[in-house]
């Protein structure tokens, strides 16, 4: 029959845990075959050591203090006391454990048997849960913000397309008087641009999130680019009554950028701050030079930012009050679009608020690189109506669209400014036409059946000059990035994405026309 010390030895080797019994020196005396395994010692290495033997190094003066301190109130601690405790093995690596304490007491004195258990898969198991649940935490904010930005979607959409069917049934099904035609008219057309920036907006998004928004970088004045911006937003807040204060200390300031991303990013602030007022409060501008950086700051007395939200408000789909937002409209895309075109010309923007009621002030800081002097490409985009219709007067163009719409609208707004204008239905057509009287522009769809624009413009240039060398300006609803470059790649002298801005293609004619009467007369 064993003796008992035999079967307290058996017992040891049995159990799931590593066995270290200490004295009261701090001294091993007895180990198990799970503590060989889990420290990576045989236990003669360990027997008649000091237990910091199996303490990481950093940790072995603060175990000697807690030792002895338990050694004067010695009682059970159970295993999983929530300690972040760690074994250190035999190679110097560190390990996570959990340890329970039992003090005994014999003739030979007191004794501590401590059982460890290695942590470390359990450990892992947790951080994989806790990541897990992380990831799913931000799966189900993201799909929040995903369902609720598209309910706001659907929302923008539908509401100007509302005013614009209904107002355009009552013009077709009613005989308003002038008055009330003009209203009638400036709302579909209100409406109608409101919808195509928020069709924009989407694009710009798309564009950023791929790495594709890209600048016409070129020698710019910062002044006139807030000016401008300026002016478009000044009737939305008179309309609220609202101070509109405008400083700014240096003219021109001259700087490389791309102006027409600088005015969207200028504007989308100040929208922001006409939208988010109370009326008869106040917006400031202030635009200076400081140090080798343009400093633009935009300051409202209105709504405010709650602390907690402004870490995220320049983040894509977030708005911090979607109830508010959605009474005042808007997607929540602006201020990211405004990050990203600051971050693309090499500035930063940022926001403050005090807290709700209390406004908000958005900084913009670009770096001033010396702007030269030399003129960009030659241009119209700046001419009065009344120079747009001089230049065009005469002007032979060909409308080719698949869709007769579009292809109405776009004859209609030619011939409005002196433009003698023919339109086709698609390649074979136009191509007939300019065989039979050439014209000085093509301006002509993309996306069309049998033969599109891409094949027009191809079959246009294999004809012999002065046929093959018309100018041809492509009008599209692709309007990526890509898009552009493709077109232009192709041949194509200027690009213009619908919805089309009519001065924007009328200058794009005048301008290409001009050069191209000018080089056939040379």
């Amino acid at each position: 029959m064993p003796s008992p010390i035999d079967s307290f030895l058996a017992l040891l080797e049995a159990l799931p845990d590593a066995i270290v019994i200490v004295n009261q020196s701090g001294r091993i005396e007895l180990v198990n075959a799970q503590a060989e395994a889990l420290f990576g010692y045989v236990r003669q290495d360990m027997v008649g050591q000091s237990i910091e033997l199996l303490v990481p190094e950093q940790a072995r003066a603060g175990h000697v203090a807690q030792r002895s301190r338990y050694q004067a109130n010695a009682r059970t601690r159970p295993m999983g006391a929530g300690l972040d405790l760690a074994g250190r093995r035999s190679d110097g690596s560190e390990f996570p454990v959990e340890i329970s304490l039992s003090p005994i007491q014999t003739p030979d004195g007191g004794f501590t048997i401590a059982a460890i258990r290695d942590m470390t898969e359990r450990r892992q198991a947790e951080e994989e849960r806790s990541r897990l649940l992380r990831e799913r935490a931000a799966h189900a904010e993201a799909n929040r913000i995903k369902d609720e930005f598209l309910a706001t979607l659907s929302h923008e959409l539908r509401t100007p397309l509302n005013a614009i069917l209904g107002w355009t049934t009552v013009l077709r099904e009613r005989s308003l008087d002038a008055p009330a035609s003009r209203k009638a008219l400036a709302t579909i057309e209100r409406n109608a641009r409101l919808q195509a920036q928020l069709i924009e907006d989407l694009l710009d998004v798309s564009r950023i999130v791929t790495g594709k928004l890209r600048l016409q970088m070129q020698p710019m004045d910062l002044a006139t680019v807030v000016d401008h911006a300026v002016e478009v937003i000044r009737p939305p807040a008179e309309a609220k009554r609202l101070s509109l204060d405008v400083v700014i200390e240096t003219r021109p300031l001259l700087m490389p950028g791309d102006p027409d991303r600088l005015q969207q990013a200028v504007w989308n602030l100040l929208s922001n701050a006409v939208k988010f007022s109370n009326e008869g409060g106040r917006v400031e501008l202030k635009l200076w030079v400081g140090g080798r950086s343009a400093h633009l700051t935009i300051r409202d007395t209105g709504r405010g930012i709650p602390r907690e939200f402004l870490p995220y408000v320049f983040d894509r789909f977030r708005q911090a009050d979607s109830s508010y937002t959605r009474a005042v409209g808007g997607l929540g895309l602006g201020l990211s679009i405004v990050r990203s075109i600051v971050e693309l010309h090499g500035g930063a923007v940022s926001a403050q608020s005090a807290g709700p009621g209390q406004g908000s002030v958005f900084t913009v800081d670009l770096p001033l690189t010396r702007a030269t002097s030399e003129a960009g490409h030659e241009t119209t985009f700046g001419l009065s109506d009344e120079a747009l219709s001089r230049e065009l007067n005469g002007i032979r163009v060909v409308v080719v669209d698949d869709q007769e719409d579009e292809r109405e609208l776009l004859a209609e707004i030619f011939s409005q400014h002196g433009a003698e204008v023919r339109a086709a239905g698609s390649a074979d057509e136009a191509l007939a036409m300019i065989a039979s009287t050439p014209p000085h522009v093509l301006v002509t769809d993309l996306a069309m059946p049998a033969a599109d624009g891409y094949v027009l413009l191809r079959r246009l240039r294999a004809l012999p000059p002065p046929l093959g060398n018309i100018p041809a300006v492509a009008v599209t609803a692709h309007a990526r990035a890509e898009d552009r470059d493709q077109a232009l790649a192709a041949g194509f002298q200027v690009y213009v994405a619908k919805p089309v801005e009519p001065r924007r293609l009328l200058s794009a004619v005048a301008h290409v026309a001009r050069r191209f009467r000018r080089d056939s007369s040379g």
